[in-house]
């Protein structure tokens, strides 16, 4: 029996569960709760087999998640900007947990962090200060992890230079993949680790980092097809052009902040609070 399409009114033919020419799925049942969750899951985050795939495969064979997609293949494993979403998803219920339980002062007193030399020298405003501006860093998580990617593809860019490689938005693909999926493995672990032992947790996070490096050098090694002696060598440009990159940040970001401070000097507003040792 013949049919048209509710969305576009194509003609579909019995047998037919989609459209051919739109792809919209035809809906014969009433609606549910089961298919509206499932409706949800499959187009806003793809928490389907598709997911499962990804996962997987992005520690057994990541070229073909990453070059699948880059050249096409979009169908068996999740596109890489719902990867990330699934990650920015999970970094919410981080932060949220962290904000609820306040479980970061009791890390920051286990670890002696509130002893060190950093705060020895603060008043107890600087420190309150201090700790206001980590917490308001602590609701920016998720954007911090939508900067870092495009960091991360310049990187990968200037130390995989040549025809042979990636572009600049094919790099920037690789760490939505690849940096969203550490986030995914590793923020579960971190949130464990926070309530087992703060201390634990405080090493983790250093551990975490190096865990990122190890698998963008194997998802990269996999990907071109490199040998072991090319891919460290790969490795060792990645970390000096990251150095040089935090260097240049830090001396743009320098330039900027002593800037601003002479402008708003110069216009009349008092920036003494701004100033480390010039508070009042």
């Amino acid at each position: 029996m013949e049919r048209e399409c509710k969305n576009c009114g194509h003609m579909l033919y019995v047998g037919h569960t989609h459209c051919a020419s739109c792809g919209a799925k035809w809906i014969q049942n009433r609606i549910t709760m089961r298919n509206v969750a499932s409706d949800f899951s499959d187009m806003y985050l793809g928490l389907d087999t598709k997911f499962g795939h990804t996962f997987i495969d992005l520690f057994r064979k990541p070229e073909a998640v990453i070059n699948g997609y880059i050249n096409g293949r979009r169908v068996y494993y999740m596109d890489a900007v719902r990867y990330l979403l699934v990650a920015l998803f999970i970094t919410g219920i981080y932060v949220f947990v962290i904000k609820q339980t306040n479980v970061m002062d009791q890390y920051m007193e286990e670890s002696g962090l509130l002893d060190s030399m950093a705060f020895a020298n603060m008043g107890p405003e600087e420190i309150e200060r201090q700790t206001a501006l980590s917490s308001t860093m602590m609701d920016y998580q998720g954007v911090f992890l939508l900067l870092t990617i495009p960091i991360l593809a310049i990187a990968g860019r200037i130390t995989f230079w040549g025809r042979k490689y990636f572009n600049f938005t094919e790099h920037v693909v690789f760490y939505l993949y690849t940096y969203g999926h550490m986030v995914v493995v590793t923020t579960p672990i971190s949130i464990l680790l926070i309530y087992v032992s703060p201390t634990i947790f405080y090493y983790w996070s250093f551990v975490g980092f190096l865990f990122m490096f190890l698998h963008s050098a194997y998802c990269y090694k996999r990907s071109f097809n490199l040998d072991t002696g090319t891919m460290i060598l790969k490795s060792l440009i990645s970390i000096i052009v990251m150095v040089v990159m935090i260097i240049l940040f830090i001396i743009i970001a320098a330039v900027l902040f002593i800037a601003f401070i002479l402008l708003a000097e110069k216009l009349g507003y008092d920036v003494s609070s701004l100033v480390p040792g010039q508070s009042t």
